[in-house]
């Protein structure tokens, strides 16, 4: 997870700035990023429907993990490489390629990644312990990634910084993603009992109550919380004036995020995985609203209120994609097959459509707010910029908080659908003895 957090955050968080403040693009580049986010969640669901019909002596997931290694490598290091001839719509056709290219092979691997990590345990608090501990670890990635932006942002040639990182990550990415894909062992029952065709597939998910209000809720969560990773550097160096602080401060909320996991499982075998997220939604939608009153200067008061909004987002990073795998248990209950992999990419299509929108907001509102690239900005820009990153979570969270009232498998219920699914899975069981026989 380290090996895919760092590039993925890395270019989330720093593309549209290197664009904009490095390469000299016109701030509405982030209409290009956006474009590339949401091409990656519309190739989630084709990515999910092959994985679950995939058969080979590897499983279902792992090969496609394998083949994604590669092309991770090469398009990560193209797009922090463009040669210096290259300006203009060139650049930009050059920069589209890398983008889409990049999040093109992100998909190949993180949905199905996914959907191995909800087949490895069938007990209901288990699997938080399991993507509590995927989380801690993407969490890791996500402070080295915001070192490097820290490093790349201040090199005295910031264009030759990201040639290095490009160079780097096109060594680190392949060595650390093949682990997994090499020696996580898959279930071998659950090999060819994915839906027939992709309609009937994401048909299904889509008639799953449960479902429905859980990718409803990831959507808008996604869409206030990815204000951090895109605004982060801005906030940074144009509100705060320290640029120096671009890696420090959310670093405040990423490791507030790890720290509170222990706390969040324990309350969540206390009072159920829904209860606590809505708590932790509202307390992550106070936090952020807060970072309105900061000024110049103000990275002490910045820095607790992350603080605050990370110890908050860590309960949502541990148990939504716990949830999840609930709700793919349900999901058999009524079909009799083992969907991992579409639910796992239109779990990834949510968060990846909200992280596009929120991408595509930020290029828009800063080009309409008179935004400059390295200079002091005038106050409808510095007011745009803290407007987005404190109105965007504080609103989205609060929705999310509301809505996920109406979610309603909890603990109790989902022991009754296990507790069917293996008396299914016996009963079959005993009748391939009998044929046997």
């Amino acid at each position: 997870m380290v090996g895919f957090a760092v590039p993925i955050f890395f270019i989330q968080t720093f593309v549209l700035k290197f664009a904009t403040d490095v390469l000299l693009l016109p701030a509405t580049f982030g209409i290009l990023v956006g474009v590339s986010r949401v091409w990656d969640a519309v190739s989630d669901p084709a990515i999910g429907y092959l994985s679950d019909r995939t058969r080979s002596r590897l499983g279902r997931r792992r090969p496609w993990m394998l083949a994604a290694l590669p092309l991770l490598a090469g398009f990560f290091a193209m797009l922090w490489m463009p040669p210096a001839s290259l300006s203009g719509g060139v650049l930009v056709a050059w920069m589209g390629v890398a983008l889409i290219g990049f999040y093109s092979a992100y998909t190949m691997y993180a949905v199905p990644h996914n959907a191995l990590g909800a087949e490895l345990s069938l007990g209901h608090h288990e699997r938080s312990r399991i993507f509590a501990l995927r989380h801690v670890s993407f969490i890791m990635g996500v402070v080295v990634a915001f070192a490097a932006v820290q490093w790349a942002n201040n090199a005295p040639d910031r264009r030759a910084a990201a040639v290095a990182l490009g160079l780097g990550g096109m060594v680190l990415i392949p060595a650390l993603l093949a682990i997994p894909a090499l020696f996580v062992s898959e279930r071998k029952a659950h090999q060819g009992r994915g839906a027939e065709n992709p309609r009937a597939a994401f048909r299904d998910v889509g008639q799953n109550p449960h479902a429905r209000v859980l990718l409803f809720v990831i959507f808008i969560e996604s869409l206030g919380g990815g204000v951090l990773g895109v605004l982060a550097p801005y906030v940074a160096e144009y509100v705060l004036g320290r640029p120096d602080l671009i890696a420090l401060l959310p670093s405040a909320y990423v490791a507030a995020s790890v720290l509170s996991i222990p706390l969040w499982l324990r309350l969540a075998r206390r009072f159920g995985k829904r209860r606590v997220w809505r708590w932790a939604m509202v307390g992550t939608a106070l936090s952020f609203g807060g970072t309105i009153f900061v000024g110049q200067d103000d990275w002490l008061l910045l820095a607790a209120l992350l603080t605050g909004a990370g110890t908050a987002a860590g309960c949502g990073g541990a148990i939504s994609q716990s949830i999840l795998a609930d709700i793919i248990d349900y999901d058999e209950l009524r079909t009799g097959q083992r969907k991992e992999g579409a639910y796992s990419a239109v779990a990834g299509f949510a968060f990846k459509a909200a992280a596009g929108g929120t991408v595509m907001m930020t290029g828009v509102a800063l080009s309409a707010s008179g935004f400059q690239p390295n200079v002091e900005q005038s106050p409808t820009a510095l007011w745009t910029l803290k407007g987005l990153f404190a109105g965007a979570p504080f609103t989205a969270y609060l929705i999310g908080a509301w809505l996920f009232g109406r979610f309603s498998l909890d603990e109790a219920e989902h022991a009754r659908v296990r507790a069917e699914l293996d008396r299914r899975a016996g009963a079959q069981a005993s009748a391939d003895d009998r044929d046997a026989t």
